[in-house]
């Protein structure tokens, strides 16, 4: 396509940007003395370093790491052929590494430091959770990563420049501890917590708690599908409170002006004047919402410019043959104001209705019929309260989405496999658009069947990113790095 050059090396450069910014003398920080220039503002106001660590992390979702939405098939990048045939680029991997640790775990950690120095516990437990968050991502990302060894920037007890990786089991269950460690410092009577710079709830303590307990959970999910062992701490956390409304989800909300807008949006401005031309409806989840009656589809594509159906017309994923006719990326996705959603309630809604059936904890397939209902309706909602989706007119009416759930398979009525299968379908649904999330359900899962990319580089579908080159060259306790077609340890051995 005419603009493929452009938008390659647009993107090369914001990454650089990015990178650049983040980066430090050793790709993991310099340990020297990292509080030398800052120690007193930072003791003065512990929050000061809290909304570069959620635009660090957003940015790097929204941008560097959107091949993972083209990894589970949600859409195709015709004009980045190489990404969807799983031919990883230098990025995203050279930029988001750092940017992880170098910006945001190393700030969670300073910033928590300075709460603590003067005991303010919720902030504190602001950046602890949010220090859990990004170590989600790096394993589900990379799988054996720096974790404690990463801890200590003052180098006094642990050689950091160095670190030792650790295992994706050990890495999970520190994600738990670290998490449980916030949840028991929170106090949400305590209103010295970070207010204005907390882009996610404002200093809502009860808020961030369900946030902490919902992570917990979908990092118990995953344990759980290894081990057994973890299906009590599974029930314990589903019988707590946590993200089950749409007030209470996970969001980083991006403005309407160009300086505070996506930066998949800014893509989109810069070269086709906030158009979408580059990324396409994918042939496999056309044909699977097509064969559901599911209304969303005309919520997720736009139809193409010469367009001569009213059904929307998909391509294949990692094939380079986008006509016309063939329905893209909607605009209601491509938006300035477009959310990066970290964690929706009909995300949770599905995953305890999946875990019921599963066994994994108490209750039977009426109670997980009645969560799975919830979890569809949630999605509407969330769908409907789009920007975009409003501007646009394409919200889903209240009748529609009556009828949708009136039709939808009664799981009681199942096989439980069929029912695990119709909860897996929404779950899928949901996590359109949303990156990371999207790419671990299908991994972790393996729904639904997706057909290899055209010209697949690999014999099986990618499930992780490759090392960075410079940090292959500086660590020596680094890793093997394994084949990109390799079994992470949470996915289930076919």
């Amino acid at each position: 396509m005419e603009y493929n050059t452009l938008i390659k090396r647009y993107i090369g450069i914001l990454l650089s940007l990015l990178l650049s910014m983040t980066a430090c003398d050793s790709i993991l920080g310099d340990n020297e003395d990292p509080l030398a220039t800052t120690d007193d503002q930072i003791k003065e106001r512990p929050e000061a370093l809290f909304v570069g660590v959620l635009t660090s992390l957003s940015s790097d979702r929204v941008l560097g790491t959107n091949v993972f939405n083209r990894w589970s098939q949600h859409y195709v990048g015709a004009s980045f052929s190489d990404e969807d045939n799983f031919n990883v680029p230098d990025f995203p991997q050279s930029v988001t590494w750092p940017v992880y640790y170098a910006s945001v775990i190393k700030n969670t950690i300073l910033g928590e430091r300075a709460a603590a120095s003067v005991n303010r516990r919720n902030v504190q437990a602001q950046y602890e959770i949010m220090r859990a968050y990004a170590f989600y991502h790096l394993t589900l990302m990379f799988e054996q990563v720096p974790f404690s060894e990463v801890m200590d920037f003052d180098g006094e007890d642990l050689n950091t420049r160095y670190p030792h990786y650790e295992n994706q089991q050990e890495i999970f269950e520190g994600v738990i501890e670290t998490l449980d460690a916030a949840m028991s410092r929170i106090n949400t009577n305590d209103t010295d917590a970070i207010k204005e710079e907390d882009l996610l709830y404002n200093g809502n303590m009860v808020r961030w708690m369900q946030f902490a307990n919902s992570l917990k959970i979908k990092t118990l999910m995953l344990l759980s599908g290894k081990d057994d062992s973890y299906h009590a701490a599974l029930e314990a956390a589903f019988g707590q409170s946590y993200i089950d409304a749409i007030e209470e989800e996970a969001i980083f909300h991006y403005g309407s002006t160009l300086a505070n807008a996506n930066q998949f949006y800014k893509l989109h401005k810069q070269f086709a004047d906030g158009q979408s031309q580059f990324f396409f409806a994918s042939e496999p989840f056309v044909d699977m919402l097509l064969s559901q009656v599911d209304p969303r589809l005309w919520v997720f594509y736009d139809y193409g410019t010469d367009a001569t159906s009213v059904i929307h017309t998909g391509m294949e994923p990692g094939s380079t043959a986008a006509f016309t006719i063939t329905s893209v990326l909607s605009l209601n996705y491509i938006s300035a104001t477009s959310p990066d959603l970290w964690l929706t309630a009909s995300e949770m809604y599905l995953l305890h209705a999946e875990a019921m059936l599963k066994g994994w904890i108490n209750g039977d397939a009426t109670q997980a019929h009645e969560l799975y209902l919830e979890g569809i309706r949630m999605n509407f909602n969330r769908i409907n309260s789009l920007e975009a989706v409003i501007n646009n007119g394409e919200t889903v009416g209240e009748s529609r989405i009556n009828s949708y759930l009136e039709d939808v398979p009664v799981l009681n009525f199942l096989s439980n496999d069929r029912a695990i299968n119709a909860v897996y379908y929404q779950a899928y649904v949901e996590r359109f658009n949303r990156g990371l999330d999207a790419w671990t359900f299908v991994r972790r899962t393996g729904f639904p069947d997706r057909p290899l990319p055209v010209n697949s580089a690999l014999s099986d579908h990618i499930t992780r990113l490759p090392y960075p080159a410079d940090e292959r060259s500086s660590n020596e306790n680094i890793p093997e790095q394994p084949l990109l077609d390799d079994l992470m340890w949470f996915m289930p051995i076919e």
